[in-house]
């Protein structure tokens, strides 16, 4: 059995839509569904009456994307547990499609599969694990000036085949397969990060610990890239990237990649007011 889990904050009509095509799809696959309404104070009564055999979980409060995937993880029986976006449409049986071939593919701890944007065009949804590097460019904006610049290029494998299934160092959150085992062996997300990085962590710990993550070319399902972030301005969300990369550099790059980030928040900062000045969302 597979455990499907989506966390939804504001983002009812998304979910709806998710939902939808994922029972539309998903035949012949065992599976459970998790909904958490992730303490944005909506009404999911429709919701729920809509979709009467998923497993709806509401908090109280907002937990961030990990803390929201943990409450239904804690709950899942499925010997896959996959994370998917609200955002995310189903337009082929991706369920079954990601379930055999983790089955088939004991060493791999975490699987990804091909995104496509809402018009059928491939999405990067692969990256290389950050380093101080890259990341100290991505938080001054220098691939707004210098797109082709060599560690961001590294970092976002602007060399990468998506034709070709391979083994990558990390794949995208929004849909996500976390096979049993793994979770045993390393634990539930790290809810210290509220958003972003949360993912990247977990295969960092899961490679830590042996295991592969694996892309797979001839999955797919349609996403809408950052659809469930658009009613979060654009100031708010570079705070949240900011925390959580300062969170992650200190777990795997230790003290002193820690402090760089911390010394230079401030400038990060005028730089996130100048974005969202310019980008509001």
């Amino acid at each position: 059995m597979i455990s499907i889990v989506t966390v939804s904050y504001k983002t009812t009509d998304y979910v709806y839509a998710m939902l939808s095509s994922l029972f539309k799809h998903a035949y012949g696959a065992e599976m459970e569904v998790f909904v958490v309404i992730n303490g944005d104070g909506t009404d999911s009564g429709e919701l729920q009456a809509a979709f009467p055999t998923v497993r709806f979980i509401v908090s109280d409060k907002n937990l961030g994307f990990a803390g929201g995937n943990n409450l239904a993880i804690a709950e899942a029986r499925g010997e896959f547990i996959l994370l998917v976006n609200p955002d995310v449409v189903f337009t082929e049986n991706a369920i079954q499609g990601i379930r055999d071939r983790m089955r088939r593919d004991a060493d791999v701890g975490v699987g990804g599969i091909s995104l496509k944007n809402p018009d059928g065009s491939q999405q990067d949804c692969v990256w290389r694990f950050p380093t101080p590097i890259d990341q100290l460019l991505l938080m001054l904006k220098v691939p707004h000036l210098f797109p082709n610049v060599g560690p961001i290029r590294r970092y976002l494998m602007k060399d990468f085949d998506y034709a070709v299934t391979q083994d990558v160092d990390q794949v995208m959150g929004a849909f996500f397969c976390i096979r049993r085992e793994t979770l045993a062996q390393i634990g539930l997300l790290d809810d210290g990060f509220f958003m972003w990085y949360e993912e990247v962590d977990f295969c960092k710990r899961a490679r830590n610990a042996g295991w592969k993550a694996r892309y797979y070319a001839d999955v797919s399902v349609s996403h809408r890239k950052a659809g469930s972030f658009r009613r979060v301005g654009t100031f708010k969300k570079q705070g949240m990237v900011r925390r959580s990369l300062r969170r992650y550099m200190k777990k795997h790059h230790g003290n002193a990649a820690w402090f760089l980030f911390v010394m230079l928040d401030p400038l990060f900062v005028l730089l996130a007011v100048i974005a969202s000045i310019i980008k509001p969302q």
